[in-house]
């Protein structure tokens, strides 16, 4: 575990200064914040963007401005390492089936499809933390967790893709003075905690919904025999359910330090559905 060069705090999902390459915890993230040795670099000044037009003709000449954008790089970067990570972690039950690896084809298919998943569970999941920290005014930024990514890998490979443990990383939540917990109430610590979980749970119940609609009007949407819709189902709930579990850097933590009603109200059904879902669809 790394410490932050100012304040020696041990931080599990660390930032690297790009201007220094000093470790830093989220207080001390910032140029300013570490007295950066390099901060005229990120202080200097760039060019406005405008477009000129040339006198008797129509050509544009752009000139060099800065990215204006709502996720910087390296954050995608890390949101696309992640979900990969968690993509190759739910596909490995299938690499331990012998049948699927005489048909490669429909095994690329099924990662393509659990991708698919995974990008509109896991993504959905983080993007919900991220938006609703900024709707409270808080500064908001996934970090890839290393160590979790590669617990997530080792996690499915022993335990042949029957586990899953799904936390390659988070949304790290600040103020422009410090972390958010000791800023923000409990109360809305718990709710942006609550929201990614909340997310799972709407995205299984609708598959729920298509799923009960396809099996009542008897069609199926098997492809290469992996079914789509249950694993959505499947996935949605584990990704709510676990986050859940009141332990570590996990949602459920900081929602049953906010409020052990809510926390049981949400885990407890959330848990019940998804060992039921994994008896009946798996």
């Amino acid at each position: 575990m790394e410490r932050c060069a100012v304040c020696g705090a041990e931080e599990f999902i660390p930032y690297v200064c790009r201007y220094c390459g000093h470790v830093h915890c989220v207080y001390h993230r910032l140029p300013e914040n570490h007295e950066c040795p390099n901060i005229s670099q990120a202080r200097a000044p760039r060019q406005p963007v405008h477009l000129e037009r040339r006198q008797g003709g129509t050509a544009l000449r752009l000139i060099r401005s800065p990215r204006i954008s709502l996720m910087p790089g390296r954050e995608i970067l890390a949101l696309g390492i992640a979900w990969i990570v968690l993509g190759v972690s739910f596909s490995m039950r299938y690499l331990y089936q012998p049948s699927w690896w005489s048909q490669p084809i429909a095994l690329f298919e099924v990662f393509l499809l659990t991708l698919l998943i995974i990008g509109t569970s896991f993504l959905g999941h983080e993007l919900a933390h991220k938006f609703t920290a900024q709707r409270y005014g808080a500064w908001a930024e996934f970090k890839l967790w290393t160590v979790g990514a590669i617990m997530s890998l080792v996690f499915s490979v022993v335990s042949q893709g029957t586990f899953i443990f799904a936390a390659p990383g988070a949304v790290y939540i600040a103020s422009r003075s410090s972390y958010i917990g000791d800023v923000m109430d409990r109360k809305t610590n718990g709710i942006i905690s609550l929201v990614g979980p909340v997310i799972n749970v709407a995205a299984a119940a609708v598959s729920a919904v298509i799923y009960l609609a396809l099996l009542a009007a008897g069609v199926g949407v098997k492809i290469s025999g992996f079914d789509p819709i249950t694993q959505a189902i499947l996935i949605n709930l584990w990704l709510g359910a676990f986050n859940m579990i009141p332990f570590f850097i996990l949602d459920g933590q900081k929602v049953l330090t906010w409020n052990r009603a809510v926390w049981a109200l949400v885990t407890i059904p959330l848990w019940t559905a998804t060992a039921v879902a994994i008896v009946l669809l798996r």
